[in-house]
């Protein structure tokens, strides 16, 4: 047996240990029967290998301040709420219910969560989905300026590992809105999420989502929507 062999894990220890720091990859990989979420944009779910956006996975939606992110983010909530309960964790406190049903929001399977703080947000999430209270939750950042990858308090970073790996187990989606979340100030990690869509304004009723991080899809690749109404 030479030094190679000696150092050679079984393959249910790989296994193990891939899924304890990267869970959402052993989801992806798992095989064509994982569920998928389409959005109903058919020009977005082609941006995927199976038309949609596999479920275990944390996704980020950014964009600056009037870039109608929050807009997109209802057109996806709209399409989750057919098929059962979101949890909203407001943390920047500005969800209006009236503008979220104007864009197809069901809002009696919407649970809008207010906790305190980003720690207690996150906490909420993994409880929410330990407790398969809803299959999507949506933490709104948007008024979150702090860079948590320079935070001192490393609780955090251990509180979004465990909602990664519960997110994988749960097969759920969670979506991070945040805004203007740049490389030099970032408020989630790049290293957090598996897909990041960035949405900018190109008319009143005309956004344009570009892919600028993913693990589940073509980087660079983006598509222009339509907004109604």
């Amino acid at each position: 047996m030479n030094d190679i062999d000696k150092h050679r894990l079984p393959p249910d220890q790989l296994r193990q240990l891939i899924t304890q720091k990267w869970p959402e990859a052993v989801a992806l990989t798992a095989g064509l029967s994982e569920p998928i979420f389409q959005t109903g944009i058919a020009n977005l779910d082609a941006l995927f290998p199976r038309q949609g956006i596999p479920y275990g996975q944390l996704i980020e939606i950014t964009g600056e301040d009037g870039s109608g992110k929050t807009s997109f983010l209802f057109v996806i909530l709209a399409a989750l709420t057919k098929t059962g309960t979101v949890a909203y964790i407001d943390l920047s406190g500005s969800f209006f219910p009236a503008a979220a049903a104007t864009c197809g929001v069901d809002i009696k399977e919407l649970v809008v969560v207010r906790p305190d703080n980003l720690p207690s947000g996150l906490r909420a999430a993994e409880l929410v989905l330990s407790k398969r209270v809803a299959h999507c939750i949506v933490l709104d950042l948007t008024n979150q300026k702090s860079d948590l990858s320079q935070r001192s308090d490393l609780s955090l970073s251990s509180l979004l590992h465990r909602l990664r790996q519960q997110t994988a187990r749960s097969k759920a989606l969670v979506i991070f809105l945040t805004e203007n979340n740049n490389a030099s100030n970032p408020i989630i990690p790049a290293s957090t999420v598996a897909l990041r869509l960035e949405v900018a304004r190109v008319t009143p009723s005309k956004l344009k989502v570009t892919v600028t991080k993913s693990r589940i899809s073509r980087e660079g690749a983006h598509v222009e929507i339509a907004l109604n109404g």
